[in-house]
C-alpha cells in the first residue's frame, strides 16, 4: 500500500500481488477484500508515519504478526487491548541475516527485482548530505538513493 502509483508500480514488477494506493482505495475495505475478511498474517510497515503504526495493529488478522521497520518521531498511543484480544505478535526489525542478502543477491541477479527503477537517486558521497536534507522536503520524488564511493 502507498499514495505513490510509480512505488505500488515497482512493487508490482518486483512481485507484489495486490498494489493499493490508498489515495483511490479505503485501504480497510481493501484489506478486507483480498483477506476474505480475516486481515492480513502479517503487516510491515517501513514508513514510520503514526496514523498507520496504529492502523497495523487494527488492521492485522487474528493471531496475526506486525512488524515495525519505520519508527515515529513521536509516542504512539495504542489500543493495547487488541495485543491481547487479537493474540498479536508485535516485532521491529532492523537487520538482516547473511542468508537474506543471498537470497537479495540472488533475486538481483535473476533480474527479480527491477533495481533500475527503484533507486531513484544516485550521487557522490559529497553531494549526499544536500540530498538527503532535500528528501524530507519531497518524499515523494525518491524511492531509494544510492550513494557511489568511487
Amino acid at each position: 500500500m502507498d499514495v505513490d502509483d510509480a512505488k505500488l508500480n515497482i512493487a508490482k514488477k518486483a512481485g507484489a500481488d495486490y498494489a493499493v494506493n490508498t489515495i483511490n482505495e479505503a485501504p480497510h475495505h481493501r484489506v478486507l477484500e483480498l483477506t476474505d475478511g480475516l486481515g492480513p498474517d502479517v503487516i510491515i510497515e517501513a514508513i514510520g508515519l503514526l496514523q498507520i503504526f496504529r492502523a497495523a495493529v487494527e488492521e492485522v488478522a487474528f493471531a496475526g504478526r506486525v512488524v515495525y521497520i519505520g519508527y515515529t518521531k513521536e509516542p504512539v498511543t495504542y489500543e493495547t487491548r487488541l495485543f491481547v484480544k487479537k493474540d498479536l505478535d508485535v516485532m521491529g526489525s532492523r537487520n538482516a541475516l547473511p542468508e537474506d542478502f543471498r537470497q537479495v543477491i540472488q533475486m538481483r541477479e535473476q533480474r527479480l527485482f527491477p533495481v533500475e527503477e527503484a533507486v531513484s537517486a544516485i550521487v557522490r558521497i559529497e553531494e549526499a548530505p544536500a540530498l538527503l536534507r532535500a528528501w524530507p522536503e519531497n518524499p515523494s520524488r525518491f524511492s531509494k538513493i544510492m550513494v557511489s564511493m568511487e
